[in-house]
C-alpha cells in the first residue's frame, strides 16, 4: 500500500489520529489548533475499543464532570464517522437552544477548517444540518448530521440515523425526555452487524430522571480509577442489571483530569484528615490536594457541597450532592445496592382470586403468609389508564411493621377492588386501607357492597361533625394536612431504620421524591410516589388498627426465617 494510501486508511479508523491532523477547535484562551486528545478523551477511545472487542454495540452513558471535554470528543466523533464513511447519518441533541448551537458550533468549525484533501462537498450547510453530498444531491458520501433539542419529542421521526450524541440529558425537561429518546432509539439499524454508536453525557442533576435511569440500569459499568497516578479504567458486570441491557455506564471523576492536578505545590502543604481519607481511597496526591483545595475556596464558596455537586469523586456524591430528596439518598443508595429479591412473582385473576407464578407479575412476594399473624395492606389508588399513575398495594406485618408483598400496575378501579379483596384474604383477611380520594372511592364501595369484605377488616375513620353523630367513614382520606403526617412517619422510621421496607422499587421511587417550592412532599416531574403513598398508608395505620387483644403470635420469633 502507498504511503498515502496508509494514510487515508488510518484517518478512516483512527478517530485520534484523525482529529490531531484534520480537526480543529477553539481552546479556552480563544485560540484555535488541532483536537490532541486529552487523558479522558484517550480512555474514552480505550473503553470503546473494549466494548467493540467484546462485540457490543457502542451505547454510553457517561457522567461527568465539569469541563473535561467530553461534548468536544463526541462531537468530533460524530463528524469523523460521518466525513470518513458513505451512506451514515447522525444526530445531536441537547437540552436547550442554545447548547445546541455552541455544540453545533463546534461541529462546523471542525468543518470550516478541515483541510481541502479531507473536506467532503456539502448539499446543505444550515443552521440544523450538514449534508456530505454535492449540490446536485449525489456523487457525495451522501451522508449528514442534524442538530435539536430536546424539546421536539418526535425528532428524528421517520429518519434513519447511525449515530446519536445525547448532551446534557440530565437536564432535559423530564415530562418530555422519555418521549424524545424513545422517538430517537426506533431510528437507529436493529441489525448487529450494522456499525451504530450512542453517546448519553452529562453531569448530574439530581436523583431520577432518564439519565439516571439509564446510568444505573447499565449491566456494564466503566469504573476510571488512578493507576499509580495516571487515569486507567476497568470494568465490572452488575448482575443485578437485566442480561439483555448492553448499555455501559461511564463514570469520570474530577482527578482523572489532567488540569485538576496542580503542578507547583505550595511549600508545607499537609493534608487535612479528610484529604488523607481522600488519598487513602483514590490514590491522589498532593497536586490534587493543592487543586482541590483552591478550587473549593474560589470557585465554590468553600462549599463542600457545591463542590462535590461541580467535580464529585464518585457516582453516588454526584447524583445525592445535586437532588432535593425527602429521604437520606445515601442511606436509599445502600439498601438498592443490598437488593433484597422477592422469593415469587404473580398476577392475581381477579375472578378467583388465584396466585398464577409470572416472572412479569404486578404481585411480588417477599415472606406468605404465616397463621395467626395480622398483616395491614395500605393501597393507593389511580384512575388506571394505560399511562397514568398506578395503582399500588403495600403489605406489612401489622405487629412488626415488615413489608411482605407488594401489587403495583395499571387497571381499572373495580378490578383493583377485586385486587384487594383477594389479596387480603390471603394475608389472613389483612386490614385493607385504600384511599378514598377520587376514584378510591369506587374502590371502598365495591370492597363493601360488591364484594363483602368483612367491614370490621376495612379501615375506618371516624368524623366528629357536630350537632350530628360521629361518622364513620371507610378507608384513608389523604389531605393536605393528613399527607404530611403519614409521610413524616415513614421518614422517621426510615431515618431510625426500623421501616421494615424491602422493595427495590420503593427506594427508587424514594430518590425522586422531593419538597417543592411551597414545601409539599410529592414525586419529581415525570415520576411516581404511588408506593411511597401505599406504604406511608400501612406504616401509619398500622398501629391505629390492631385487633382487640392482639399481641406477638406464638410463632413470631420464626418470622425472621422469612426475611
Amino acid at each position: 500500500m502507498k504511503p498515502a494510501q496508509e494514510i487515508l486508511q488510518r484517518l478512516r479508523s483512527d478517530y485520534a489520529y484523525f482529529a490531531s491532523r484534520c480537526l480543529y477547535i477553539q481552546t479556552t484562551d480563544g485560540k484555535r489548533k488541532l483536537f490532541a486528545f486529552n487523558g479522558i478523551q484517550h480512555l474514552l477511545e480505550g473503553i470503546i475499543a473494549d466494548i467493540k472487542s467484546i462485540g457490543r454495540p457502542v451505547r454510553l452513558v457517561i457522567l461527568k464532570a465539569r469541563r473535561e471535554g467530553v461534548s468536544t470528543w463526541a462531537a468530533g466523533r460524530l463528524y469523523w464517522k460521518c466525513t470518513t464513511q458513505y451512506n451514515r447519518h447522525a444526530a445531536l441533541i441537547t437540552n436547550k437552544p442554545e447548547v445546541t448551537a455552541a455544540v453545533y458550533g463546534m461541529i462546523r468549525r471542525m468543518y470550516i477548517y478541515s483541510p481541502e484533501a479531507v473536506k467532503p462537498a456539502t448539499r446543505f450547510n444550515s443552521v440544523h444540518t450538514l449534508d456530505f453530498n454535492y449540490p446536485s444531491g449525489a456523487g457525495g458520501l451522501d451522508s449528514s448530521i442534524i442538530v435539536g433539542t430536546a424539546e421536539s419529542q418526535d425528532f428524528g421521526s421517520g429518519k434513519l440515523l447511525h449515530y446519536v450524541h445525547l448532551s446534557e440529558v440530565a437536564k432535559w425537561a423530564q415530562n418530555k425526555a422519555r418521549n424524545v429518546l424513545t422517538s430517537i432509539m426506533q431510528t437507529l439499524p436493529k441489525e448487529s452487524d450494522i456499525d451504530t454508536e450512542v453517546i448519553f453525557e452529562s453531569t448530574a442533576k439530581g436523583l431520577g430522571g432518564e439519565f439516571y435511569d439509564y446510568y444505573i440500569k447499565s449491566r456494564y459499568k466503566y469504573e476510571i480509577y488512578l493507576d499509580g497516578g495516571k487515569p486507567a479504567f476497568r470494568c465490572r458486570i452488575d448482575d443485578k442489571a437485566d442480561a439483555d441491557n448492553v448499555y455501559s455506564s461511564v463514570f469520570i471523576p474530577w482527578f482523572a483530569f489532567d488540569k485538576y492536578r496542580d503542578a507547583n505545590i505550595p511549600d508545607g502543604l499537609t493534608p487535612s484528615e479528610e484529604e488523607l481519607e481522600l488519598v487513602s481511597l483514590y490514590g491522589l496526591e498532593l497536586g490534587h490536594i493543592s487543586w482541590r483545595r483552591r478550587c473549593l475556596q474560589n470557585d465554590c464558596k468553600g462549599s463542600l457541597d457545591t463542590f462535590h455537586q461541580e467535580y464529585p469523586a464518585n457516582d453516588a456524591e454526584a447524583f445525592i450532592t445535586s437532588g432535593r430528596a425527602v429521604f437520606d439518598a445515601a442511606k436509599v443508595m445502600a439498601y438498592i445496592e443490598a437488593d433484597q429479591p422477592e422469593l415469587e412473582r404473580y398476577e392475581i385473576l381477579s375472578s378467583t382470586g388465584k396466585l398464577e407464578p409470572n416472572p412479569q407479575g404486578r404481585l411480588k412476594i417477599w415472606a406468605n403468609p404465616m397463621s395467626g399473624h395480622p398483616y395491614v395492606i395500605g393501597a393507593d389508588v389511580a384512575e388506571g389508564l394505560e399511562y397514568g399513575d398506578f395503582s399500588a398495594a403495600v403489605v406489612v406485618h401489622q405487629i412488626t411493621g415488615i413489608q411482605v408483598a407488594q401489587w403495583h400496575g395499571h387497571c381499572d378501579p373495580d378490578i383493583f377492588a377485586r385486587v384487594l379483596y383477594w389479596l387480603g384474604r390471603h394475608y389472613n383477611t389483612a386490614m385493607l386501607v385504600p384511599e378514598r380520594n377520587n376514584h378510591g372511592m369506587a374502590v371502598v364501595l365495591s370492597l363493601q357492597n360488591t364484594l363483602r369484605y368483612p367491614p370490621a377488616r376495612i379501615y375506618a375513620q371516624t368524623h366528629i361533625e357536630p350537632p350530628s353523630k360521629p361518622l364513620k367513614r371507610y378507608g384513608w382520606l389523604t389531605t393536605a394536612s393528613s399527607k404530611p403526617v403519614i409521610i413524616d412517619n415513614l421518614i422517621a422510621e426510615f431515618r431510625e431504620g426500623v421501616h421494615g421496607i424491602v422493595s427495590k422499587d420503593i427506594y427508587l421511587e424514594m430518590l425522586t421524591y422531593v419538597i417543592d417550592a411551597q414545601g409539599r412532599y410529592e414525586a419529581q416531574a415525570g415520576r411516581h410516589d404511588d408506593l411511597i403513598m401505599a406504604a406511608a398508608i400501612a406504616k401509619f395505620t398500622r398501629t391505629k388498627s390492631q385487633p382487640a387483644g392482639a399481641g406477638r403470635p406464638n410463632n413470631y420469633n420464626t418470622m425472621e426465617a422469612h426475611f
